[in-house]
């Protein structure tokens, strides 16, 4: 990996935490239209959100072990591209067709956790899944393991940290849901564009080694 690779990486890992708070402050406000707004329905979307990054992080762990570094890069990469256009449909899903057309579903909490886990798997699955992948990456010697994996780590929860205060306060009062949503997947599709570059990084020494005589 080339002298910029690593900070690649570890500056997409940030984008990702913060992306994904943001789309998580935002797609709990949307389901509280159709879920509801108190302690009940909150705690079942939150839950719904993160048994969907378990079993993600679940599948990706499994999925890493069998992958080259290249590949677990370019699999995180595909990710983010994914999850940013499911951000883009996010609200018509959740607004339009959730609260809209399915409201007569409300009557039933076990109907609501299970619409509300539903509707948030795939984005959040892929959210979990990538953080192996990327973590695969960044591996390439058992000794610097521990290291790597928990500045990555590291990276991704101040990114969150920092996407869950700025979106809470600033951004979803200033741009609107509609906004916010927006600019979360621009910046999937920034850290989808970081990791393209990183991998660039790991496949020149490749490269480079396939030619030697």
């Amino acid at each position: 990996m080339t002298r910029y690779g690593l900070p690649l990486i570890h500056l997409a890992f940030f984008g990702s935490g913060f992306a994904a708070l943001l789309y998580q402050v935002t797609w709990q406000r949307l389901l509280a239209l159709f879920a509801g707004s108190d302690v009940v329905s909150g705690a079942i979307v939150v839950s719904a959100f993160l048994a969907g990054l378990g079993l993600g992080s679940l599948a990706g762990g499994l999925l890493a072990d069998r992958l080259r570094r290249r590949q677990a890069l370019a699999a995180f990469a595909l990710c983010n591209l994914a999850i940013a256009l499911f951000g883009l449909a996010s609200k018509p899903l959740y607004y339009d067709f959730l609260f809209l057309r399915l409201d007569v579903l409300t009557d039933s909490r076990a109907l609501v956790g299970l619409v509300a886990f539903l509707a948030l798997l795939p984005p959040t699955f892929l959210m979990g899944l990538s953080l192996p992948c990327l973590s695969r990456a960044v591996v390439d010697e058992i000794e610097r393991a521990a290291r790597r994996i928990g500045l990555l780590y590291g990276a991704d929860v101040v990114g969150a940290a920092l996407g869950a205060f700025v979106g809470t306060w600033y951004l979803i009062g200033t741009f609107g849901i509609d906004g916010t949503i927006h600019l979360a997947a621009l910046l999937s599709l920034a850290v989808a564009g970081l990791a393209a570059l990183a991998w660039r990084s790991l496949a020149a020494p490749d490269l480079a080694a396939a030619t030697r005589p």
